[in-house]
């Protein structure tokens, strides 16, 4: 069974983005060795994208293609937002559906955000691990990463590491 991985960058402070949304924070930090902190390999190990509504709606405002060029592209989502031709919408039954796509045969999967899906899938226990870039930076207010996380789940520490800029890398496999 291929694995679903939360692959995603926060604050210190556990915001994904701040309040109004958008993607700023991933901008705030200095990266003169131009390091891509092991995205290319982890892109390359997935060909599936699962993402909510919120999240979509955030990269279709970037003025820029859909950029997960060779990969299925799934959206979560009760609203009609099919800007792109290439997305499959899941309004129904999402956590049916998900744990379907985890059975087929293929890549593994990347859980793209946002929080209130990703709160849902860990609730039950369908992401298999968690891949959290922590910025050197505090937003003090924003979109959580885990909101309304009702569940309780161990985690074991597979690897950590640091990157000049102050950048930590944590990745986690469900026990």
């Amino acid at each position: 069974m291929r694995e679903l991985i939360l692959y995603t960058t926060v604050s210190l402070d556990g915001y994904l983005t701040p309040i109004y949304g958008g993607f700023d924070i991933l901008t705030t930090i200095s990266n003169p060795e131009r390091d891509d902190y092991g995205k290319n390999v982890f892109f390359d190990s997935i060909d599936t994208v699962i993402m909510g509504g919120n999240t979509y709606y955030e990269l279709s405002c970037i003025d820029v293609e859909m950029p997960f060029k060779g990969k299925k592209i799934y959206v979560v989502s009760q609203k009609s937002l099919e800007l792109h031709k290439e997305v499959h919408f899941i309004k129904e039954n999402a956590i049916n559906e998900i744990k379907k796509l985890k059975e087929l045969d293929g890549k593994n999967m990347w859980l793209l955000g946002g929080g209130i899906l990703t709160s849902s899938l860990l609730e039950k226990k369908l992401v298999d691990k968690l891949v959290i870039n922590y910025l050197p930076y505090m937003l003090g207010n924003g979109i959580p990463l885990f909101p309304k996380f009702k569940g309780e789940s161990q985690w074991k520490l597979l690897n950590s590491q640091s990157f000049k800029n102050s950048i930590l890398q944590a990745e986690y496999q469900l026990v």
